[in-house]
Parts: C-alpha cells; sequence; structure tokens
C-alpha cells in the first residue's frame, strides 16, 4: 500500500509520526478531526498521511496505527521509517487468557516457533446446591490462583528455555481476567514492563486462536478519510 501511494501519479505525500500519547498541534487538529478516538488513543501512535495534488489544497487523507509502538516522531516526505518500523524482526510472547482455559506461544518475525495450551476448571459465579457462599467464594479463587500460577509458570518456563530474547508480550482474552492475572505476574527479563497496550479478541484459547493472534499482533489499523 505504501508502495502505491508513493508511485501515485502527481501526488505528494507528507507523513507525520506521532509516538504514543502523542498528537498534531492546535493547528492542524481540525484536519484530522473525522479520525475517532480509537485511532487517537491507538496505543501504538499513529502515521499520518498527507496527500497534495497541485493545485489542490492538501488532503488529510490517511491514518495508520502500526502494531508496535512508534519511538521516533516527526514530519517526513518519504515513508522510510514507517517501513522501516514494520519490517523490524521481533520476537513476541503471547499470553491468551479466560477463565478456565490458557495459551502460551513465542512468535519469533510473525512464525508461531513455541506454544503451549492448557487449563484448569474455574466454577461459574453461580454456586448450585448446598454449598455455603464463603466456601464457594474460596473454593472459586483457589482454582483462579491455580490457573494463574499454571499460566504464570508456563510462561517463565518457556521464555527462559527459548534462546533469544523477547520484545514484547500481548495479551489476548476476557479483559477482566488479564488484568487480574498481570497484578499477579512475574515473568523474567523484564517482560511485565513491556507489555503492548492492545488487546486481541479471543473466544477460547487454544492453538488456532494462538496462530490467529500472531497474525493479529502483526496487523496494522487504518482509518481512512470519509468520502475518499
Amino acid at each position: 500500500m505504501l508502495v502505491d501511494m508513493e508511485m501515485e501519479p502527481g501526488a505528494a505525500w507528507k507523513m507525520e509520526l506521532l509516538e504514543p500519547g502523542q498528537w498534531v498541534g492546535p493547528g492542524d487538529s481540525d484536519n484530522w478531526a473525522w479520525l475517532p478516538s480509537s485511532a487517537v488513543d491507538s496505543g501504538t501512535g499513529l502515521a499520518l498521511f498527507t496527500r497534495t495534488v497541485a493545485p489542490a489544497a492538501p488532503e488529510h487523507h490517511l491514518a495508520l496505527a502500526p502494531p508496535f509502538p512508534i519511538t521516533q516522531s516527526g514530519e517526513f516526505s518519504d515513508f522510510a521509517s514507517l517501513e522501516t518500523l514494520l519490517r523490524s524482526k521481533l520476537k513476541l510472547a503471547i499470553i491468551l487468557l479466560r477463565l478456565g482455559h490458557f495459551s502460551f506461544g513465542i512468535a519469533d518475525d510473525e512464525l508461531l516457533v513455541v506454544h503451549k495450551t492448557g487449563g484448569r476448571y474455574v466454577k461459574n459465579r453461580q454456586r448450585k446446591g448446598g454449598q455455603s457462599a464463603a466456601r464457594f467464594v474460596r473454593n472459586r479463587e483457589k482454582a483462579i490462583q491455580q490457573l494463574f500460577d499454571g499460566v504464570a509458570n508456563v510462561a517463565r518456563s518457556r521464555i527462559e528455555a527459548y534462546e533469544g530474547d523477547i520484545d514484547w508480550l500481548a495479551f489476548g482474552g476476557d479483559r477482566n481476567v488479564i488484568l487480574q492475572f498481570q497484578k499477579r505476574l512475574a515473568l523474567p527479563r523484564g517482560l511485565s514492563e513491556r507489555v503492548l497496550p492492545w488487546r486481541m479478541p479471543v473466544e477460547r484459547p487454544g492453538l488456532g486462536e494462538l496462530e490467529r493472534a500472531v497474525t493479529s499482533a502483526w496487523s496494522c489499523r487504518l482509518w481512512e478519510r470519509p468520502g475518499n
């Protein structure tokens, strides 16, 4: 897509790279008012593309959120810096988690090289029979803790056995479960500090979902100006 844009006859392009949390200056913000909040708050930054075909006025045409955070902001007359980011060979650990099921994987430059799937039965919130409410809650919390411990142990052992540094950690699954898990998570090599800001939707963790998560993890998100 970037190659086609650069080769468009008569078009001159300007690309502005914004780091996560950064936004355009006040004089230019109205030009991008059509962008939804999900783009502005992408978590990985934005690449904003402005096209000029003389004698027409510049057209604020397209926004792209890369899969991994932008680390160098600025304005550019070509796309080389973005292409370098998108072509980076990165290693990603992935944890897919819902109550009762998990998958862990390591993807090396979009190739799943390590994977493990497992689970632990966790009762629903609605108790049945004569079990006391307090005992039910204790047993459920114990099962959740055992699931979390199992996931963390699998992740630690696979990461330590993998001969290569992991660049990022990505999560997919139930948001509240993941937030609970992250509070108790202790992983080697400082991975807890390198968690990607987006979360992948997952119905039930398994090898198929893990393979789809790898594709999703390396995917860009695009927003095109309405009417183009």
